[in-house]
């Protein structure tokens, strides 16, 4: 009798025990299928996220230039894994450039949206504009340039004459009498650029247009430069 009383006890524990671990096994799916779910939601949230447009401004995605006759579109990288070039990622560089360094000259500084606005105006006559990169070559060769930009490397404006007077009649209106006499009612706005807020080379062109008494009203700064340009992913041209 005992044995048999024993026996009723344990298979009692046993389907006690297989239920409660059914039971367990059910909350344990239940609870799994509650978090594929929660997993499907997030990884549709996350690709959502990474498909969402990258805008210039609010409502703006392109800005379309016309270049030499040929359209350009202005835009940011839609890749939201995009990096900034590896020649950008070092923090060490240069001395940090203040907001204003041409005081008490009145030179402006701009950045993105302006910059944008002046290469849009490149091809158009009546806004008399140049985009300028004053980088030495071997940078263009790096990074691209920024769309419509003419080459003025720094150096080689600041040391020859011959060359400072030719880019100015030739590329910035600059008029010249017999007597060697710089009229500048006709010149260019120039906006200007190097690598960015670290480098030297667009404040020392700049400098350079200030010595040969180019006017402070039309000459732009982008502090910023191509290194803040491609960090936005904005659109550049060869190299």
């Amino acid at each position: 009798m005992k044995t048999l009383s024993a026996l009723f006890i344990l298979l009692s524990l046993s389907a006690s025990s297989y239920s409660y671990a059914e039971e367990k096994s059910e909350v344990s799916l239940k609870t799994a299928a509650e978090n594929s779910v929660l997993d499907g939601n997030v990884v549709k949230k996350r690709n959502k996220k990474m498909k969402k447009s990258v805008y210039i401004k609010p409502n703006i995605l392109q800005v379309k230039v016309i270049i030499s006759g040929e359209e350009v579109v202005i835009q940011r990288n839609q890749d939201r894994k995009a990096l900034v070039t590896k020649f950008y990622q070092k923090t060490g560089r240069g001395i940090i450039k203040p907001m204003h360094p041409f005081k008490p000259h009145a030179v402006e500084t701009i950045a993105e949206h302006e910059m944008i606005d002046y290469i849009s105006r490149v091809s158009l006559p009546e806004w008399n504009t140049a985009v300028v990169d004053a980088r030495k070559s071997v940078w263009l060769t790096l990074t691209g340039i920024l769309p419509g930009a003419t080459h003025v490397p720094f150096h080689k404006f600041n040391k020859d004459k011959n060359y400072a007077r030719e880019v100015m009649e030739e590329e910035f209106g600059v008029i010249y009498d017999a007597n060697g006499i710089r009229d500048f009612s006709s010149a260019k706005t120039l906006a200007i650029y190097c690598n960015g807020n670290w480098c030297r080379m667009s404040p020392e062109l700049i400098w350079g247009l200030l010595n040969y008494g180019y006017p402070a009203e039309k000459i732009k700064y982008y502090r910023g430069g191509m290194q803040a340009w491609q960090l936005l992913g904005l659109t550049t041209v060869g190299g």
